[in-house]
Parts: C-alpha cells; sequence; structure tokens
C-alpha cells in the first residue's frame, strides 16, 4: 500500500508566479519615485527585501546633515556605533518591522551635528562597549 501524504499546499502556478513578478515591479516604481525625491536631498536609499525582513540603508550627505537628528528620534530602539569611516545608526521603524541603517562619514557632519546625534539615539553602543573612554567624535 502505498501512503500519500496529506497537504494542503497546492502547487505553484507559473501564472501565479508571473502575477507577483508584475506587482512587485509595480510596487519597485512606486518606491523607486520615492528613492529620486530622497537623492534630491542628499540621501542616497538602498532597500533589501528577503523573506520576513526588509532593510533599507541610508547614506546621508553633508547637505542634508541637519536631517539626520530628526531622523533618528523617528527610530525605535536606535543605536549609533563608530565605524572605519563614520557613524552608523541603527533601529526600526514601521512597528518593529523594518531595520533601518543610517550611515554617515566623519567629514559630513560637524561635531556639534554629532552631539545632537548622538542625543537623539535612544542608546550609545559605543560608550556601552567600549566604556566612556572610547567615544568618538567627528574628526
Amino acid at each position: 500500500m502505498t501512503i500519500i501524504p496529506f497537504t494542503t499546499a497546492a502547487p505553484i502556478q507559473p501564472q501565479a508566479v508571473s502575477d507577483g513578478v508584475d506587482d512587485v515591479v509595480a510596487e519597485a516604481w512606486s518606491v523607486f519615485g520615492e528613492v529620486q525625491d530622497l537623492a534630491r536631498l542628499g540621501i542616497e536609499a538602498a532597500v533589501t527585501v528577503r523573506p520576513g525582513e526588509i532593510l533599507a540603508d541610508l547614506t546621508v550627505s553633508r547637505e542634508a546633515a541637519h536631517l539626520l537628528p530628526t531622523l533618528v528620534r523617528q527610530l525605535e530602539a536606535s543605536g549609533i556605533t563608530r565605524t572605519e569611516t563614520g557613524f552608523r545608526i541603527a533601529g526600526t521603524m514601521c512597528q518593529g518591522n523594518v531595520s533601518l541603517r543610517v550611515i554617515v562619514d566623519s567629514s559630513a557632519v560637524t561635531v556639534e551635528q554629532l552631539e545632537d546625534l548622538v542625543a537623539a539615539a535612544d542608546f550609545d553602543f559605543g560608550a556601552y562597549v567600549g566604556g566612556e573612554q572610547a567615544r568618538g567624535y567627528a574628526a
């Protein structure tokens, strides 16, 4: 006797896949327009979508540096870390469903802007990991 496993999954239909691609492309054009608007403000955006995950990277230019504190205040569970070239602020948005990383080159911010940025972040990972003496400021 052959036992046939019970499943509720339907076989994947090529038409369903192509319809899904059409929907994604239509949404991508909408996202493209928003990314172009950000670029005009001096913010380069890259969005990666994977199963169960959306990750957005924003690279902020010198011209848009004044927007940073307000942008970071919009994030939940945010923290700032120092990188080789500058700073990265990470947090979540959209009820925690989207991870956002804001990437800032050291040369794009003044010391005052950086202090405002650190104050806007919920948590300073640099101070936590390396102690207070490890905290760095824009060079």
